[in-house]
C-alpha cells in the first residue's frame, strides 16, 4: 500500500501557482517586479506596514528556497555588501500574465 503525505495530498497541477500567489508572496514578486534586486532590509522595510517580519521571512523562505521564484544575490550598500533577493527571470513574464489574467476576470465579474 502506497501512503501519500498530507502535503503531497494538498497539491494539484497549480498548486505551486497557488503558494506563489499567496498575498505575501505575491507582494514580494510584485516589489522585485518593480525594482530587482532589492536588499532584504529594502524590502522588509516597504512590506512591514502590511505583513508582519515573521510573515515575511517565512515567504522569503518559500520563495527561494522552496519554489526558486527569488534568488539571493549580493547587493553593494554603503558599508559594502547585503544581502538582496532578485526575482527569477523565468518568472517576470508568468508575473505579468498572471496580472493581465487578473484584469480580464476582473472584467468579466463585475458589471
Amino acid at each position: 500500500m502506497h501512503m501519500v503525505s498530507k502535503k503531497d495530498r494538498n497539491k494539484d497541477e497549480i498548486w505551486a501557482l497557488r503558494k506563489i500567489l499567496s498575498r505575501p508572496n505575491y507582494a514580494v514578486l510584485n516589489l522585485l517586479l518593480q525594482k530587482s534586486p532589492r536588499a532584504t532590509k529594502e524590502l522588509y522595510s516597504v512590506l512591514e506596514k502590511e505583513f508582519t517580519r515573521k510573515t515575511l521571512i517565512i515567504a522569503l523562505r518559500e520563495l527561494s528556497l522552496e519554489l526558486n521564484a527569488i534568488q539571493p544575490t549580493h547587493i553593494r550598500t554603503s558599508n559594502g555588501y547585503g544581502l538582496g533577493y532578485r526575482i527569477n527571470p523565468k518568472l517576470k513574464e508568468i508575473i505579468k500574465l498572471v496580472q493581465k489574467s487578473a484584469k480580464v476576470i476582473e472584467g468579466i465579474h463585475s458589471p
